[in-house]
């Protein structure tokens, strides 16, 4: 049976994106004519997308709206035009939405549909009548749900994915230890919770330690051994002592130059 009274978007992708970082930008009780000022899109089209933006945990409130914490994170990666920010906030949308993952689970069954048909499952599902606005809105539900990665085109159709968490940056954690002598002892490990070096010398009974964090992704841990052994290095690297500033102490006078001729 289909989903009865779900509001979709009446524009299409590009201009909700505007409204959407309109309300971000705005940040709370926003109104019709503060967003319009601000994203130049007529009151009345944003008017008509803000049941969708609503339904979908983007904005919230009454007459003023005000973006909610998830639809602020996504007008600031769609405003700095974050890719993968923008995929992981959409993916948090859909995840959200019963509507949406329904959508994606109806081309999940399918093993596939093209993108019109899937556009007419998408208003039909919502219980919307066959209208301009109407396809408008259902074309932007289904370009979100590619924006998330849950939808990928594949041999001329669009096919359900299990998008990609995101990787957790693999880091190393290194350990330095200096003695009294100053000889160095090191080891390493590879983890995915921190990055940590820690220097310690113990001199005239006084403990210093230095802690550096470091955090990389898989890609950057080929030179890493070598900036991490350079840091040692510094350590170790002894200093030239600081010269001495001259007295600056008048000289004495010697007896001989003291005695009158």
């Amino acid at each position: 049976m289909a989903d009865t009274g779900f509001p979709l978007p009446s524009s299409s992708y590009r201009e909700l994106v505007k409204i959407i970082q309109g309300y971000g930008r705005v940040g709370s009780e926003a109104s019709l004519a503060d967003v319009a000022q601000l994203t130049a899109i007529g009151e009345t089209i944003i008017s008509g997308n803000n049941k969708f933006l609503v339904a979908v945990g983007i904005v919230q409130g009454g007459k003023k709206k005000s973006i909610t914490p998830l639809g602020a994170e996504l007008a600031n990666a769609l405003q700095h035009e974050l890719q993968d920010e923008v995929a992981a906030k959409w993916r948090a949308v859909v995840e959200a939405s019963d509507f949406l993952q329904k959508v994606v689970a109806a081309v999940r069954i399918r093993k596939g549909m093209d993108e019109s048909s899937l556009e007419s499952h998408v208003a039909y599902s919502a219980g919307q009548p066959k209208t301009p606005a109407v396809a408008t809105g259902a074309g932007a539900v289904v370009q979100i749900l590619k924006n998330a990665g849950f939808l990928k085109e594949e041999g001329g159709n669009l096919v359900a994915t299990t998008p990609e968490p995101p990787s957790i940056p693999e880091t190393v954690q290194k350990s330095l230890s200096i003695s009294d002598s100053m000889s160095i002892s090191e080891s390493a490990l590879v983890s995915t919770h921190g990055s940590e070096m820690r220097a310690t010398s113990r001199l005239g009974g006084v403990q210093l330690t230095i802690d550096v964090t470091v955090q990389c992704t898989p890609k950057d841990l080929d030179d890493l051994g070598h900036k991490l052994r350079k840091v040692i290095q510094d350590f170790n690297e002894p200093r030239e002592p600081q010269k001495k500033s001259e007295a600056t102490t008048p000289a004495v006078p010697s007896a001989t130059e003291g005695a009158g001729g």
